[in-house]
């Protein structure tokens, strides 16, 4: 028991914001529901909270649904941070002009504003998803 909760879904739940991260941090159309605050760690918080619990106590829909989310948001944000900074040089690189690399790279730092929504936006949005998601499973 992973403080508290089953394992399989603790681990299903880690994976499926994982993978669903993974998918709206790359794919261009999907890429557009980051600009929506909130928006998508609400519906994924709820989403795990629904699909792999049968938690109706707010309290403890919250507390799954903020720490896999958390969890999967920080090892996403370990690939993705240092992928975008290496891929946005090395794409600059191959351009062979000073001032298209410069630009990558700074593209690339960019991503070092996903900390920002870690730390202040993520776990708002998973506190919310958690609570949404512990109702929906009491009806």
């Amino acid at each position: 028991m992973l403080l508290g909760f089953d394992d399989e879904a603790f681990k299903r739940s880690v994976a499926a914001i994982f993978v669903a991260l993974l998918v709206t941090g790359f794919v261009p159309v999907l890429n557009l529901i980051r600009y929506v605050p909130l928006f998508k760690e609400v519906l994924l918080g709820a989403l795990v909270v629904v699909a792999f619990t049968s938690l109706s106590d707010a309290e403890d829909g919250i507390k799954f649904a903020l720490v896999t989310g958390m969890l999967a948001a920080v090892a996403f944000n370990l690939v993705y941070i240092p992928g975008s900074i290496l891929l946005g040089g090395l794409l600059g690189a191959a351009a062979g002009d000073g001032a298209t690399g410069a630009i990558m790279a700074i593209n690339g730092l960019g991503a070092l504003m996903n900390v920002f929504g870690l730390v202040f936006m993520s776990p708002v949005g998973y506190i919310l998803g958690g609570a949404l998601g512990s109702v929906l499973n009491a009806e």
